[in-house]
C-alpha cells in the first residue's frame, strides 16, 4: 500500500487502510479545519492514546501552520493560477 493509495483514501477517514494512529490524527485534522470549537475533554482523551503529549503538541501546531497558510494562499488568490512550469509554485 502506497502513499497515494492513503492520500486519496483520506476522504473516507474510517477507511481501514488507516491505522488507528494515523485515523486519529486525520479526525483530529478534520475537526480542527471544520469544527475546532467542537473540541473536547472526551476528543482530546482519545486522540491523546496515541501519541505524546510532545507529539500531540507537534501535530496540533502543524495543523495549523498549515490550515493557516492554506488560509494565506487563498486570501491572496494563488491558489486560482495555473502553474505555468512544474518548478513554479
Amino acid at each position: 500500500m502506497g502513499i497515494a493509495e492513503k492520500i486519496e483514501a483520506t476522504w473516507d477517514i474510517t477507511d481501514p487502510i488507516f491505522t488507528p494512529r494515523e485515523r486519529a490524527a486525520l479526525e483530529m485534522a478534520t475537526m480542527f479545519t471544520e469544527n475546532y470549537h467542537g473540541f473536547n475533554d472526551e476528543n482530546i482523551a482519545r486522540w491523546k492514546k496515541h501519541f505524546t503529549d510532545e507529539e500531540f503538541v507537534e501535530l496540533g501546531a502543524f495543523m495549523a501552520h498549515a490550515h493557516g497558510f492554506g488560509q494565506l494562499v487563498e486570501m491572496l488568490g494563488l491558489g486560482d493560477v495555473e502553474q505555468v512550469d512544474d518548478s513554479e509554485v
